[in-house]
């Protein structure tokens, strides 16, 4: 239980520094399209992303669909893209009913495949995954492409991503 606490603390930490920097505007190469929004959700702090990106998650045959959000990835430190979907809800059982996806595919081990890890994934009221889980991704890196899970806690997964052409490049 404190691994998926410290897990959402971190992915809302992450959103609430991509909110200041996009509002900011400072030296990213893309706008991003929106800036998300940080609000209150029963009582509890809520990062509400925005964007086209887009993802699934398959799991034990059923297949989830996440949206609204954007990729981010860090130009100065070559750190790998990022996708945050959905709304995070921090303290709530269930991240409030809200859906919400968050991962990182690193490509820069190798040109065509990558790595990364999928930190937390919500839906229905539901915790789909019992904390971070590494995948193996494949496709055109960072924009779009699939991704397996390669180290789970928990069931077997495989995905989706898109980021239909939106690539925030942050300082």
């Amino acid at each position: 239980m404190k691994r998926i606490a410290l897990t959402s603390a971190l992915t809302f930490a992450c959103c609430l520094a991509a909110t200041a920097s996009f509002s900011a505007g400072a030296a990213s190469t893309t706008a991003p399209p929106c800036t998300p929004k940080v609000t209150t959700i029963q009582g509890h702090r809520a990062a509400v992303n925005c964007g086209p990106a887009t993802a699934t998650l398959t799991i034990g045959g059923r297949t989830y669909t996440f949206h609204n959000g954007f990729c981010q990835q860090s130009k100065s430190s070559g750190a790998a893209p990022e996708l945050n979907l959905g709304t995070t809800v921090i303290g709530v059982k269930g991240n409030a009913g809200k859906p919400s996806l968050n991962m990182l595919v690193d490509a820069r081990l190798h040109s065509t495949y990558g790595t990364g890890s999928v930190f937390g994934a919500n839906y229905g009221g539901k915790a789909l995954l019992a904390g971070e889980s590494l995948i193996k991704a494949s496709g055109k890196i960072p924009g779009s492409g699939t991704f397996t899970s390669t180290v789970s806690f928990g069931a077997k997964f495989t995905g989706t991503w898109n980021c239909h052409g939106v690539i925030v490049q942050s300082p």
